[in-house]
């Protein structure tokens, strides 16, 4: 019986983590590094301590990287632990991997380092990867220097590395969740899909891909997002109004931003799923 290639999971007991191994349990063999204990964890630790990363990365042929603090830390714990975890943290990995000759490395980021560059204008911002980041807080920076460093190490030729730029996809009431799928949202298993599209890339070098749902929305609807939305849902999506005034739900009168994920379609093969459907609107049928 051939055995499972052995992956190195950080963020394993999270909710990201937790979906990412649930896309892969499978076919891959899980290590899990996280502080607390999860089904996938099979080390308890922080990405910060050298040898706790050491020991996690033996016999592995790759890692997914999602440990971090999160936006919801922001103005809870200092700077210098943002930075102590999410920047020097991810320097101890790369270092580890360097040292074990772990090869391929898939970052998981956010689309939060786009920051300023997502402010209003006169138009809803049509985000690309080519939108320059500009971080708004402690998170966004130390999120996008982790983003460096991985390209970094890829440019030196240590390892191959992509980097994830995931959308909203924490718990939120049901209608923001349905909203926010619409153009800055994601489900939890569409980032697992992405992940795996991701960790079994061929070639070499560094990649950055938005990950989000597949919106309705198209680049001459810009404008008019901003201006009035509603008009352009009716437009696009004529059946989205009536269905969520059976659930009570507001549609939304400005929409500032639309994650565009043609780039990760285009070259990962990523195909969400889990969009915004009239099928999830039917009598009976729970919004999923």
């Amino acid at each position: 019986m051939t055995s499972k290639p052995r992956l190195l999971l950080t963020g394993s007991s999270g909710r990201v983590g937790q979906a990412i191994a649930e896309a892969l349990c499978d076919d891959y063999e899980i290590t899990g590094l996280d502080l607390i204990p999860g089904r996938f964890t099979t080390h308890l630790g922080s990405v910060a301590d050298p040898h706790r990363v050491a020991e996690s990365m033996q016999g592995a042929m790759a890692v997914i990287h999602t440990a971090s603090l999160h936006a919801p830390h922001v103005g809870v714990e200092s700077e210098a632990r943002f930075r102590a975890v999410n920047v020097e943290g991810t320097r101890l990995l790369l270092e580890a991997m360097a040292d074990a000759r772990v090869g391929r490395l898939v970052y998981t980021s956010s689309t939060s380092v786009y920051g300023h560059s997502l402010e209003r204008g006169d138009e809803a911002v049509w985000v690309t990867e080519g939108l320059e980041p500009r971080p708004r807080d402690i998170y966004d920076e130390t999120k996008l220097a982790a983003e460096a460093l991985c390209r970094e190490a890829a440019e030196e030729g240590l390892l191959s590395c992509t980097s994830l730029r995931i959308s909203r996809c924490f718990p939120e009431p049901e209608h923001l969740m349905a909203t926010y799928r619409l153009y800055r949202g994601v489900d939890l298993r569409d980032v697992g899909q992405a992940h795996r599209r991701a960790l079994e890339q061929t070639g070499h070098g560094y990649e950055v891909y938005n990950i989000s749902a597949r919106s309705p929305f198209q680049p001459e609807d810009r404008e008019e997002l901003l201006r009035d939305a509603p008009a352009v849902l009716r437009r696009r999506l004529p059946w989205l109004e009536a269905a969520f005034r059976t659930r009570g739900w507001p549609v939304p009168a400005s929409i500032d931003r639309v994650y565009v994920i043609d780039k990760a379609c285009r070259e990962l093969g990523y195909a969400p799923r889990f969009n915004l459907d009239q099928r999830d609107f039917l009598p009976g049928v729970p919004w999923q």
